[in-house]
């Protein structure tokens, strides 16, 4: 995620069509405008919520949940894991040079992982909501 304070790596706790759920070390401030990345696909949006490290953004645009996949592809297919790496230019700091990636051996499984454990857990939640 790229805000005013340079590049960092963010963890996407939650998505929907017009929003995100991330957990930042360093949340930016409410009304502070964001952009998130995942390979190729950026996201623009404006910070909404700051709760700890925990962090909600408006999309400017709709999200396209297709692209966000091709993207989570391509950085597998690419073996990358971290925030992306920016060129110092002329008008480009030092300081917002992108902190040195972490390897994620298998990022798409993490995903298909996370998204098994939501399955199972509202599974559960129906099973004893029909109990009570």
């Amino acid at each position: 995620m790229r805000s005013k304070r340079g590049w960092c790596d963010v963890t996407i706790r939650n998505i929907s069509p017009h929003g995100m759920m991330l957990l930042a070390p360093f949340p930016p401030r409410p009304g502070t405008y964001v952009e998130v990345r995942k390979a190729s696909l950026a996201l623009v949006g404006r910070v909404v919520w700051v709760k700890g490290k925990t962090l909600g953004i408006q999309l400017l645009e709709r999200l396209n949940f297709n692209a966000l996949l091709r993207a989570a592809n391509e950085s597998w297919a690419a073996g990358q894991g971290g925030a992306p790496q920016v060129g110092r230019g002329q008008d480009e700091p030092a300081a917002a040079a992108a902190p040195p990636a972490r390897e994620t051996r298998y990022p798409l499984l993490g995903w298909l992982l996370a998204g098994a454990a939501i399955v199972f857990a509202g599974t559960c939640a129906a099973i004893i909501l029909t109990h009570i």
